[in-house]
């Protein structure tokens, strides 16, 4: 297919895939790409969307999709799930002794994306939109860039999920009739945009607005990145309903091993999952037909096989049940804790919020409304509890599992066709018909401060955070050698150097190959691109002589060695 455009969503729970194109009235339309995959048995098929599971087999086959996540409630051990938490991370799985990283598994799913898009577009797609949280940092980013790259893509371009997501909203509003559009954007709108997915939510706040042609959106506020998604609540009812079983057939947990309680706690997560999505499907089907909803009165009942001494057992979890068991995480916990461990337990979806217009003083007032997106939108109690934190019109995606691939494909697009029109004429106007968002400027900031250590104290910041990325400088009469041999440099990441979350993102050595005298000023040259990806050179100024090397970003190792030219 000539002039389509690609774009993959790499989810933590699920991943879609999305090619925008122009059709024959010149309008820009967006379709989901189907992933072929392997089932439990091993047979071929296609769906809308490929789990970001991996599954290993005894042979030392790794496969990722459908298969990987039928497995997780018989083989966890094999399984590895929601690796997209630990992007940038130096963690790893070991399966048979073999390493696993992150960025591994997320290869595998983007190779399997690529696959099929090159199937379905009769070519070998090399250009790309991937689409990240807004509050990934540098280390996440250049993960997915290098997991990309491992998949086969050469150009890579990211994108903040919320934008793609609201890009997405605004498209297919872009197509009415101006009567029938739910937002104006003639004047400018302030939209809190609250992506709650399978592993993540992500806070953002982007000021929209149209002149003309052109559309302008700007990001003012990125929430830190949260660990918060369905998978939480799954887990939340799970770990309920692991209690109640226990109670009920009188089983002391300390008489299972901590193999088989993982193994009973993944089961029903799997189970809680399955029963969280049937009812939010009931109730809005319901509310379709007309039909007088008592959610209070819904129920999922489901025996799992094998799950405690080889024997199956029937449970039964109703929504008052679901709602109660993961009531805390809709909810700000008045004490908060600061032991890391009893922090995991406290997640919820109105800390993020409250953080990030907190953080970057925006009134609550000064919002105009909220769009829900991401998978956990489709429950009905997570829009019910953001209007009472927001008291704000809230527009929830019509189609989350796909907004953000589908946005992202026409962010491509346009950021194509603008650069190609750019090049080709200045004078002439350039119009498509139906071609209403010709204009799309996107500014991206940073969700974190990058700072250096330079043994005085507190990190010196280097980017502020929310700063507007493309952004480069130089840091200069900071940083000198303690030691002949070479140099260490951190680098961290925070809202500021005060920041209880302050946290050490690398630390470099550079060896140096002749001794160089102790105290010899060193200059960094550092400069971060529109994809938030992290370039530094370290200049050593030995007498009249500068040398110069470069200290590029990589997170697979902790702690990575350079040597110098000298």
């Amino acid at each position: 297919m000539a002039g389509a455009y690609l774009a993959i969503d790499l989810g933590t729970t699920n991943t879609v895939v999305s090619v925008g194109a122009k059709d024959v009235y010149g309008n820009f339309i967006t379709q989901i790409v189907p992933i072929k995959q392997f089932d439990r048995n091993k047979v071929l098929i296609e769906k809308d969307s490929i789990p970001s599971v991996m599954f290993v087999d005894y042979d030392g086959l790794r496969y990722v999709g459908e298969i990987g996540k039928s497995m997780r409630d018989l083989q966890s051990l094999r399984v590895i799930s929601n690796s997209k938490r630990y992007m940038g991370l130096d963690f790893k799985w070991e399966v048979d002794d073999k390493v696993i990283r992150p960025k591994d598994v997320a290869a595998a799913v983007l190779k399997m994306c690529k696959n099929s898009a090159d199937n379905y577009l009769f070519t070998d797609v090399k250009d790309v939109v991937i689409t990240v949280p807004a509050s990934f940092n540098t280390d996440q980013i250049n993960d997915t860039i290098e997991a990309a790259k491992m998949a086969g893509f050469e150009n890579i371009d990211i994108l903040p999920e919320p934008t793609a997501a609201l890009i997405d909203y605004i498209n297919q509003q872009a197509v009415m009739d101006v009567s029938c559009q739910s937002i104006d954007f003639s004047t400018k709108k302030r939209i809190l945009v609250f992506d709650l997915g399978g592993g993540t939510c992500d806070v953002s706040v982007i000021d929209v607005v149209k002149s003309g042609n052109k559309l302008d959106f700007q990001e003012i506020a990125v929430g830190r990145y949260d660990e918060l998604g369905g998978v939480d609540f799954d887990f939340w009812a799970a770990e309920y309903l692991l209690n109640k079983f226990l109670e009920e057939n009188d089983i002391d947990p300390d008489d299972i091993s901590k193999q088989e309680l993982t193994s009973m706690v993944s089961k029903l997560a799997v189970f809680c999952e399955e029963a969280k999505e049937k009812m939010a499907s009931e109730i809005e089907t319901r509310k379709m037909m007309g039909i007088p909803v008592n959610e209070n009165e819904l129920s999922f009942t489901k025996a799992i096989v094998d799950f405690y001494k080889d024997k199956a057992f029937e449970f039964k979890i109703t929504k008052k049940e679901f709602d109660k068991a993961t009531e805390s995480l809709y909810y700000k916990p008045k004490n908060k804790t600061k032991i890391l461990n009893e922090q995991r337990k406290q997640k919820n979806i109105e800390e993020p919020i409250l953080d990030t217009l907190n953080g970057y003083r925006i009134r609550p007032s000064s919002i105009d409304y909220v769009y829900l997106t991401g998978g956990m939108s489709k429950y009905p109690k997570v829009k019910e509890r953001l209007f009472e934190i927001l008291n704000k019109p809230i527009i929830v995606s019509s189609r989350p599992m796909e907004s953000v691939a589908r946005g992202a494909a026409v962010y491509h697009y346009y950021s194509v066709e603008n650069k190609r029109v750019s090049q080709t004429t200045k004078q002439n106007a350039f119009t498509v018909k139906n071609d209403v968002m010709m204009g799309m400027d996107i500014t991206k900031v940073l969700a974190e401060a990058i700072m250096i250590d330079v043994n005085e104290g507190l990190p010196h910041t280097i980017i502020e955070a929310n700063h507007p990325v493309p952004y480069k400088g130089r840091l200069t009469g900071k940083l000198r050698t303690t030691s002949p041999s070479g140099i260490k440099v951190d680098i961290y990441a925070g809202k500021s150097p005060y920041s209880s979350k302050l946290r050490i993102q690398k630390s470099y050595l550079a060896k140096f190959n002749v001794p160089i005298q102790t105290g010899t000023p060193i200059d960094i040259e550092y400069e971060i691109n529109e994809n938030k990806y992290l370039t530094m050179v370290m200049i050593v100024k030995d007498g009249r002589n500068e040398t110069r090397f470069n200290l590029n970003i990589e997170s697979d190792v902790e702690l990575e060695e350079r040597r110098s030219e000298l």
